[in-house]
């Protein structure tokens, strides 16, 4: 009798112990899910979004409004896509506030982590700015922004074209 007690007794120790180590892999999961946004707009106009780039876990939602043709483009992301967003979303270290900049007929660009807004920018473009005779040179995107931001961008089927407001 207690050899069949014992059997139970550990049975029921490995299917308790085996629910708990499946339970920490499925929190390891949750903790990895993606939920990123990148938004294009006329600077300092955070309201008229023209591009948005949303990614969340392997969903991706591409949106234009009607200055780009009200587009929209629904898909998914593959594993190693997934991975490499993430690995860019880690090497980010600090978040950078450049909404003081302005000028018209610029672009602004948000790029949101987790609905924290990572960078935000008022005078965004993708190629770098040129040096004006006379004026102070504008602080150029952070290397692991722009490589992020250029990825994402990369995952588009909809052409992502910051032209003129002027």
């Amino acid at each position: 009798m207690r050899i069949i007690y014992f059997i139970i007794l550990t049975c029921f120790i490995v299917s308790s112990c085996h629910s708990q180590t499946e339970n920490k892999g499925m929190n390891n999961m949750e903790e990895s899910k993606l939920n990123l946004s990148l938004l294009f707009y006329p600077s300092r106009i955070t309201k008229d979004v023209v591009y948005s780039i949303d990614i969340i876990n392997d969903d991706l939602l591409i949106k234009t409004n009607r200055r780009a043709g009200n587009k929209e483009y629904r898909g998914k992301i593959t594993d190693t896509q997934s991975t490499e967003i993430k690995q860019k979303v880690s090497a980010l270290t600090e978040k950078y506030d450049r909404s003081e900049l302005f000028a018209f007929g610029a672009w602004g660009c948000i790029l949101k982590v987790d609905n924290q807004v990572y960078y935000i920018d008022n005078y965004f473009r993708f190629t770098p700015r040129r040096e004006i005779k006379g004026m102070q040179p504008l602080p150029s995107t952070p290397e692991e922004i722009k490589q992020l931001i250029d990825y994402i961008v990369g995952l588009s089927p909809i052409p992502i074209i910051l032209f003129s407001f002027s």
